[in-house]
Formats: structure tokens, sequence, C-alpha cells
């Protein structure tokens, strides 16, 4: 279950992108998902609601899908 953690993850990112709020260190989501962005991609991390380390090309994929979920919410 762990390993689809992520891919949950990316989809509603991308399909429902107003769930999420990014600051300079997390990626918030409205049901308590709190991801580590601080550090730059390699230190990216799950904090909540259980703590998960993320593999290298699963960490590319999260960069990949917050810098267009920024682009998405910016005015």
């Amino acid at each position: 279950m762990r390993a689809d953690n992520i891919n949950v993850i990316l989809h509603n990112m991308t399909n429902s992108p107003d769930d999420w709020t990014v600051n300079k260190f997390h990626a918030l989501h409205k049901s308590g998902v709190k991801i580590w962005i601080g550090n730059s991609v390699f230190g990216y991390h799950i904090k909540k609601p259980e703590y998960q380390e993320l593999g290298l090309i699963d960490k590319y994929k999260l960069h990949r899908q917050l810098k267009l979920l920024v682009k998405k919410k910016s005015p």
C-alpha cells in the first residue's frame, strides 16, 4: 500500500489542485497530508499522516507535479 501512496497524491494534485497549498517548506492537503519539500528534491518525504521516505524516481515525479501545481495556482 505504501508504494501506492505517492501515486494517489500525484493523481490528487493533478485533479484537485485547489485542495493543496504549497509554501517554501511544505505541500499541504486539506485532509492533513503534509509533504516536506524544504531541502530540494533530495529531501522530499511525507511527514503526515505517517512518515514515509520516497524513492528517487518518486521524488522526481513529485517535484515535477509540484511545479505544475504551483503554476496552476499562481495568478
